[in-house]
């Protein structure tokens, strides 16, 4: 008998008993709930190990007497105490743990670079893993710019101009990225620029709006982004925009400023988090743009780009 069993029979004879709350440590709510998780699944929860068997000897008596809680039974879980046996087990499945999806695998082959990239367009408008989730629109916008870069440039999914153009970072957003690319010296040729979702995310009677993706597209097209990389191998990734971060780089959802104060990393490739393009649209403030021009001097040196006084000196006051 394992362990498992023997406390199960532990339980029912308590009941029998009439006992109907139990005050249980952390540790041992975390097994029981593994357990619960387990058998809504209609899986095994994970083994523990199987108690050893006893040596001869007498038999064993009923489990001692417990002292009983004569507080009425809680009529609902809301008033039932958090260390109660009966709550635990009747919480809510939470949905994260009911399906959890299983990271699809993007391959598309190759003998070689070329190969590859052009297995990948052929393949990727009608991946079924992406086309399957059943919430995005039939165009795809594929990335753009150099294959070798040292700099890649990666936001969150397209919004309407990209999907009209079929080109990432299109309309008032793109112009601002050109100006931040002319600041460093550089051309959408010389960088590689993509998004995560390579489709745009589909809503009802939808027109220009855009929402932004969601967790599970994120998700599912990450293992596309991780195929770029291995092709592209750049020396330093840009995540423009805080969903783009939370995509990229799965820690949850962190705040843009959390994502901002380090270098990050992702398959060995340095990561840089700053705003997206179209926040230069929405602010005028001169030290959150200079801020942000830190962060693309940041991204200079980690590509190993010269950097002159000038661009040292954007957005610095007079003098500085």
């Amino acid at each position: 008998m394992n362990l498992r069993s023997l406390v199960l029979d532990y339980l029912h004879t308590l009941q029998t008993q009439g006992v109907q709350r139990l005050a249980v440590d952390e540790e041992a709510r975390l097994v029981l709930r593994e357990w619960m998780l387990a058998a809504k699944r209609g899986g095994r929860p994970a083994p523990v190990a199987p108690v050893p068997a006893a040596q001869p000897a007498e038999p064993m008596g009923p489990p001692p007497p417990m002292q009983q809680d004569t507080t009425p039974v809680a009529a609902s879980a809301e008033t039932a105490p958090e260390n109660s046996l009966s709550a635990e087990l009747e919480k809510p499945l939470p949905e994260e743990d009911a399906e959890e999806p299983e990271i699809p695998f993007f391959r598309p082959g190759g003998g070689n670079a070329e190969e590859a990239w052009a297995n990948m367009r052929r393949i990727l408008p009608t991946w079924p893993p992406l086309l399957k989730l059943g919430t995005l629109r039939e165009k795809v916008v594929l990335p753009q710019g150099n294959q070798q870069a040292d700099i890649v440039f990666v936001g969150d999914a397209p919004g309407y101009q990209d999907e009209k153009a079929g080109l990432p970072f299109q309309g008032e957003a793109g112009s601002k990225l050109d100006g931040m690319l002319k600041a460093m010296g550089l051309t959408r040729g010389q960088v590689y620029l993509t998004q995560l979702l390579k489709f745009r995310p589909a809503q009802p009677r939808q027109t220009l709006n855009t929402r932004p993706p969601s967790d599970k597209e994120l998700l599912f097209s990450l293992p596309v982004f991780d195929f770029e990389m291995q092709l592209v191998q750049p020396r330093v990734i840009v995540a423009l925009g805080v969903i783009a971060a939370r995509g990229l780089l799965q820690q949850g959802n962190l705040p843009l400023a959390a994502y901002q104060e380090r270098t990050w990393n992702f398959r060995g490739i340095p990561v840089v988090v700053t705003h997206h393009p179209s926040y230069l649209l929405r602010t005028s403030d001169l030290g959150e743009r200079r801020r942000l021009w830190e962060e693309m001097l940041h991204v200079m040196e980690l590509a190993g780009l010269p950097i002159n006084d000038k661009q040292r000196g954007y957005f610095l006051p007079k003098g500085a």
